[in-house]
């Protein structure tokens, strides 16, 4: 069973983000909140990480491991918008990153719901379900990348999950 391609989003969980700066030089507000983003992304690939290990060993258990992702994701975008991005550059991480993040989860709770309801039935559909998840990344790849965001892109990139 591909369980972990069943990934909607991974985008996502974590903590505290960074800050600070060395040598007395100060970090523009892009740099804190790349920091920060990229440490709320960095601890959510790792929650991600410990979650996919953790594979059903029965039907049974495949809908809270479906949800134990979706809910990592949740998590990550809820934390990265509550982050106060640079002025400048807010209607674009708001429309290029947060917005089709969230859709994501919304895209993964459906997702989640159909697994538990094809689970509960015993309905043949599952194996469909399995063996098709939405996949397909909302997130601008691109336009993050060339952002800055590193850990926040693997957190986003649902394609390989």
């Amino acid at each position: 069973m591909r369980a972990a391609a069943m990934v909607v989003l991974v985008p996502l969980l974590a903590l505290a983000g960074c800050g600070g700066s060395s040598g007395g030089e100060s970090l523009s507000d892009k740099d804190r909140y790349l920091a920060r983003a990229e440490a709320i992304c960095a601890a959510a690939n790792t929650e991600l990480a410990k979650v996919k290990k953790t594979q059903p060993t029965s039907t049974e258990l495949l809908p809270a491991f479906v949800k134990a992702i979706v809910d990592v994701g949740r998590t990550n975008v809820t934390q990265l918008e509550a982050l106060t991005p640079p002025a400048a550059d807010k209607a674009d991480l708001t429309a290029k990153v947060i917005t089709p993040l969230k859709e994501q989860v919304v895209i993964g709770d459906a997702y989640t719901a159909k697994v538990a309801k094809a689970v509960k039935d015993k309905d043949p559909a599952l194996l469909g379900l399995i063996s098709s998840p939405p996949t397909q990344t909302k997130a601008d790849l691109a336009f993050m990348r060339s952002y800055g965001f590193t850990a926040c892109v693997e957190a986003a990139d649902t394609a390989n999950a």
